[in-house]
């Protein structure tokens, strides 16, 4: 009997010390509210300043620099700690050595959730060290695996490959606008299953464009889907560009492939306040059609005919449509242009020299594709005007109110 008891308490202590092991203990919401005590500090040899021991590698951050950094930089690994937790030290080494493996790839980041308490609310942190990968300024993951430096950047690589993140929040929807030029968003039943894996393949065959899920309509409204909209659907953002463009073929990998390959080069970008500067300072000659924005659809269907004649030229010539009479940056860029009234005009216009060249007489397709072409090289005879130098600084505003044109 006593024997039993023995190896009974044998079993029961092994079993304890194997959970240990592989479940090393985290600090628990109490532990948050409260001050390190006096053991904890000496045992962390008084050195609360560890942390800059890493600087070299990983970035600190905080309440003040947090939106700023994750609104330029996509990928981001973010590591909360407290500078008096053991778990916390003991990781640092290992985080580190992986943002060195990650370089050019991800950031790594560190945040003193005990310090930055309200970073620490916001993402909810209840231990130390908690450890979540953003996307587009976005968590989107949370990190269970193995503390080591090896685990650490596979798991990043792993995530990084997935071909779609999800939107639950107009919040993160706005936080995804400030660093995405363009864009896809799948309006779905649900963030699993067949149709987000349906999405996942298609996005997989363009490296160049972000795929997004949602099953929020408030979401899908704030990206120009009807949030009552028979799901699943789909749209394409191109924020240059200033268009929308919905998906309106059935949801298979290929349809969507398909349509994100003859969406994302748009043949003529229209001018908002968003793209303006992005416009004016591309170094690529560029043909401008002013036109107003009702009553101009045959004019404007022959400047896209014309964007597509001279596609091969796309490296060396730039398509812009102008809104003259829209309130904001159409109608100022119109004036500067010296265009007035309500006929569609065209103008040639170099961003070398800030020089325009008006197209006289009627607007066909022969007529503007030869103005054009002689404009690539440079057999304009016309008299040119010197641009006002006040359009190439034109004022940048936030995505999150971005207008866009929608197109079928």
């Amino acid at each position: 009997m006593e024997k039993t008891k023995t190896l009974l308490l044998l079993l029961t202590s092994s079993i304890i010390l194997f959970k240990l092991y592989l479940f090393p203990p985290t600090q628990s919401h109490e532990d948050l509210k409260a001050e390190p005590d006096e053991l904890e500090l000496t045992n962390l040899n008084n050195n609360h300043t560890w942390p800059l021991l890493y600087a070299k590698d990983v970035v600190s951050l905080n309440g003040k620099n947090f939106s700023e950094f994750m609104g330029k930089n996509r990928n981001v690994m973010v590591m909360f700690y407290a500078n008096w937790c053991y778990w916390s030290k003991k990781l640092a080494p290992e985080f580190a050595a992986a943002a060195k493996m990650l370089k050019g790839e991800a950031d790594l980041v560190m945040v003193d959730a005990y310090l930055e308490k309200d970073l620490a609310k916001e993402y909810n942190i209840l231990a130390y060290p908690t450890l979540y990968l953003f996307v587009a300024g976005v968590r989107q993951f949370q990190f269970f695996g193995e503390r080591t430096r090896d685990v650490i950047s596979a798991w990043v690589r792993e995530k990084m490959t997935l071909g779609t993140y999800s939107i639950t929040t107009t919040d993160e929807a706005e936080r995804i606008l400030t660093v995405e030029s363009k864009l896809v968003l799948g309006f779905l039943h649900d963030l699993e299953g067949m149709e987000s894996e349906e999405l996942a393949a298609a996005s997989k065959l363009h490296s160049d464009v972000n795929f997004y899920q949602t099953t929020s309509a408030d979401v899908a409204e704030f990206f120009h889907i009807h949030p009552k909209s028979k799901r699943p659907a789909l749209i394409f953002l191109h924020l240059e560009a200033g268009k929308a463009t919905p998906f309106r073929h059935q949801f298979t990998r290929l349809a969507i492939a398909n349509f994100v390959t003859h969406t994302k080069h748009p043949l003529v970008v229209t001018l908002t306040i968003h793209n303006a500067q992005f416009v004016f300072q591309d170094p690529r000659k560029q043909l401008w059609l002013f036109a107003p924005a009702y009553g101009s659809d045959k004019v404007i269907l022959t400047f896209e005919e014309v964007a597509k004649a001279l596609k091969g030229k796309v490296n060396m010539l730039l398509h812009v449509y102008v809104e003259m009479n829209s309130e904001g940056v159409g109608r100022r860029v119109s004036q500067e242009f010296g265009v007035s009234g309500n006929a569609p005009r065209v103008i040639a216009y170099s961003a070398r020299d800030a020089k325009k060249y008006v197209l006289n007489g009627e607007l066909t397709l022969s007529s503007i594709k030869s103005f054009g072409e002689e404009f690539l090289e440079d057999k304009l005879l016309n008299q040119s005007d010197q641009i006002s130098e006040t359009i190439l600084k034109l004022p940048s505003q936030s995505r999150a109110s971005y207008q866009l044109r929608t197109h079928e």
